[in-house]
């Protein structure tokens, strides 16, 4: 769950989520064998024989040559981009509203279309809501004319998991249906993800740097090519995992604020990993938590988390 920041007389104060045991108490319910190495000597696990045979279900079209640095940004459409909000959950949860949150849905979808995405906004889906639109992107979408994927995730959250509306997936299901052996007009595109939600309840005080002294200042010839189904993707979420994630219930939260800022300002000549590095020194330099009458919640800091299976630079230039 999120740690929300609400205006009082121009201080910052913060709701901090109940415990589960509180949660509990006041809301009834809330809430490896041997190895075998192969002639090259690559090991392999035990049971898995490897083979030179193709397997043509595991065969997908090739968008980008083997040796390209960049991903293919020349497909008639850019992609779809799939913004899921919720700030309301069904009372058995024991949720509380995440108020700020529209404000993010509005720019990031405002941001989206402006880089020439198709965006479609699910405003507090349910459980099985949720998995529906996932597996009809993954599996009734064809995205051959497409360059990427998107999905905004924004919710609460806690280590490894997501909330609807109503209930709580593993956040793994966001990513899995879209590998490239699942989703085969998408192998060799890059699949992008931002989550603004917590992992945890940790709270980061930050470090004070302090100055030492004032001085201080392709290759085209492959007709194919062989790449691990979990490839192409880039997962940002807004907070290391074990940690709170902070939000602003007028502004929005910091991370979806500095992800439109910098992508705004940026997108027409960085790439999209450059921007992610950008958009965590922004968050880091401009958010600080200010709740003096919280002492345990006052000055904390926030880091996003990057992680990226990308094998190319992914740009977010102009089409037309």
């Amino acid at each position: 769950m999120e740690t929300v920041i609400e205006q009082n007389g121009g201080q910052e104060e913060v709701t901090k989520p109940l415990s589960e045991d509180q949660q509990l108490g006041e809301n009834g319910l809330d809430g490896i064998g041997g190895a075998e190495v192969g002639a090259n000597g690559d090991l392999a696990d035990a049971g898995s024989k490897g083979t030179t045979a193709v397997n043509v279900s595991r065969i997908a079209r090739m968008p980008v040559e083997r040796e390209a640095m960049r991903y293919n940004g020349n497909h008639r459409q850019r992609g779809h981009c799939l913004v899921f909000n919720h700030r309301i959950f069904d009372r058995h949860t024991g949720l509380g509203e995440r108020n700020g949150t529209d404000k993010d849905r509005d720019q990031v979808q405002n941001l989206f279309e402006k880089l020439g995405f198709k965006v479609k906004v699910c405003n507090n889906f349910s459980v099985a809501e949720i998995k529906v639109v996932i597996q009809d992107m993954a599996f009734g979408t064809d995205h051959t004319d497409c360059d990427m994927l998107v999905v905004v995730f924004m919710s609460h959250g806690e280590q490894d998991i997501l909330w609807g509306r109503d209930g709580h997936i593993k956040a793994d299901f966001l990513f899995e249906s879209f590998q490239g052996d699942q989703c085969k007009s998408l192998a060799g595109k890059p699949k992008l993800f931002f989550i603004q939600a917590c992992r945890g309840e940790g709270l980061d005080a930050g470090v004070t740097l302090v100055r030492a002294r004032p001085s201080d200042e392709t290759d085209s010839g492959y007709l194919s090519y062989k790449i691990p189904e979990t490839a192409d993707f880039l997962i940002c979420w807004s907070t290391v995992p074990g940690h709170f994630s902070w939000r602003n219930t007028t502004n929005g939260s910091w991370f979806i604020q500095s992800l439109v800022h910098v992508l705004s300002t940026e997108y027409t000549h960085e790439d999209l990993l450059s921007m992610m590095i950008n958009v965590n020194r922004y968050m880091i330099v401009n958010f600080e938590s200010n709740c003096p009458s919280q002492p345990h919640m006052h000055g904390k800091k926030q880091a996003a988390s990057i992680v990226a299976t990308l094998m190319r630079k992914v740009y977010l230039t102009p089409k037309y």
